[in-house]
């Protein structure tokens, strides 16, 4: 069998069969309310006359926390719903692909004689499933919004951004705020993921889907080039803060991970005794 014919069986068994996962992107709203606070305390006290744009909303969701410093004089911040939000894909993604491998992979592997279309089925399959999400967390997040009275505009509210987020976002472009908004989260949780789902034919769903929590609960409060959770909140860019982590520093590591997983999977398989 080929690795689109694969590919296919992938998108009907492991992403139409199992679209009901994908509601628990419905999660926005509590971040969205947020938002609809944030902007109307502006517009009062600052006579802000825009209501805001979905955009303006998906960037305030998205924004993760701010560089974790420990105060013994204030509670202890947890970022839950960030958490929840990259925990959402990893746990939609946790078990699907070796549950079908012990379930069939073992016969599409013969019938079809070749292990790297399957494996390669599978790094796709991955990979479109967080797009869908991110899709549908962006969908969800501005239907939430225009519920609120947003604009469905993709522009964005420099008054409302300048005042939630300080002035050194007037100096970021659009073009960079979109990249560290959009492209830098999906390709870093895109190689988290494709880890994450190789590990679980090495160790165990379960344990995977625990070092994956384990390295976002680490990412929220340590700040560092090697924790790539980091990366998918755009505060902690270098573009937006000096002290921030550079976003293509990002999308190479996202880059490695994508490239070791599927050339480590494919020898996995290949050397993996199936009969």
């Amino acid at each position: 069998m080929t690795t689109l014919k694969l590919l296919k069986r992938d998108i009907k068994l492991g992403i139409i069969e199992r679209l009901f996962l994908y509601l628990v992107v419905l999660f926005t709203f509590f971040m969205v309310k947020d938002c609809s606070r944030a902007v109307a305390d502006i517009q009062v006290r600052y006579s802000m006359q825009s209501p805001g744009t979905i955009m303006d909303y998906y960037v305030y969701c998205m924004s993760g926390m701010g560089f974790y410093q420990f105060d013994p004089t204030e509670g202890f911040l947890i970022p839950y719903l960030w958490f929840i939000t990259q925990l959402g894909i990893s746990y939609i993604i946790a078990y699907y692909a070796e549950k079908d491998f012990m379930e069939n992979g073992v016969n599409v592997m013969v019938a079809g004689r070749n292990r790297s279309a399957w494996w390669f089925s599978k790094v796709i399959w991955c990979v479109l499933s967080v797009l869908l999400y991110f899709f549908a967390t962006f969908l969800s997040c501005s239907v939430f919004a225009m519920f609120y009275g947003a604009k469905p505009s993709l522009g964005v509210t420099d008054e409302f951004l300048k005042i939630v987020y300080g002035y050194n976002i007037n100096y970021l472009p659009y073009k960079d705020l979109m990249l560290i908004v959009f492209v830098v989260p999906i390709a870093v949780t895109s190689g988290i993921c494709l880890v994450q789902m190789l590990m679980s034919f090495i160790i165990s769903p379960v344990t995977s889907f625990a070092i994956t929590c384990a390295v976002y609960i680490l990412s929220a409060y340590y700040t560092a080039w090697f924790l790539p959770g980091s990366y998918t909140m755009w505060v902690r860019s270098s573009y937006f803060d000096v002290r921030g982590l550079n976003p293509l520093s990002g999308l190479l590591i996202a880059a490695f991970m994508v490239i070791a997983v599927v050339v480590l999977g494919n020898s996995y398989f290949e050397k993996k005794d199936i009969i």
